[in-house]
This record gives structure tokens, sequence and C-alpha cells, in this order.
């Protein structure tokens, strides 16, 4: 059975409009689902495949979260010291949370 999802572009748009979401464009964004997520919220596995660690501290949203959850994953980078970092937000859209992750696979 398919289901229907809403295109990145639109979830990135309400989610910005919703103010979860700020500096977004649809291009660094995809929806995904949870697979699992580990007891103490550290590890997150998307149904894509992906899995995500959580930055500390952010653990403890993400710790709640439920598999099945839909989430929207977008890429960030930051210039430190003069190298671009990468890393994600994952914004569960059933909880209305984020958290910063950097990507394992």
């Amino acid at each position: 059975m398919r289901t229907r999802r809403l295109p990145a572009f639109l979830v990135s748009v309400v989610l910005f409009a919703l103010g979860l979401m700020p500096n977004a464009f649809a291009a660094d964004c995809i929806d995904d689902s949870i697979r699992s997520v580990t007891r103490d919220g550290e590890i997150i596995v998307m149904l894509s495949g992906s899995v995500f660690e959580v930055l500390p501290g952010d653990s403890i949203d993400s710790a709640l979260w439920l598999p099945a959850s839909d989430v929207v994953i977008c890429m960030r980078s930051l210039n430190v010291r003069g190298t671009q970092m990468k890393y994600y937000e994952i914004i569960n859209l059933d909880d209305k949370e984020k958290v910063g992750a950097t990507r394992l696979r």
C-alpha cells in the first residue's frame, strides 16, 4: 500500500511558517519516518536506513520520540575556524520538537 506524503518543499514551507524551521530551504530537507530510537535517545534510525547520532543535550527530547513518527531532516553547515562542518536538524512533526544530530550512515 502506498502512503501519501507531502512533498518536502511543502513541509518545509509549513514548518518555516510555524517558526519551527528558520532559514530552511526545501533543497536541504527530506522527509522520513523513525524506525527506532535507542532508550537514551542518542541514536535514531530512520525507515530510509539513515542513522543519526543526536547531539549532547538534545537526546533528552529524542528519547521520548516514538517509532513511525514523521520527521523532516534538514542538512545544515557551520564554518568552524575555516572548516565547513555539516550537521542535521531532525524535526519531529508529531511532537513539534527538533534535535541536532550527525549522520552515521
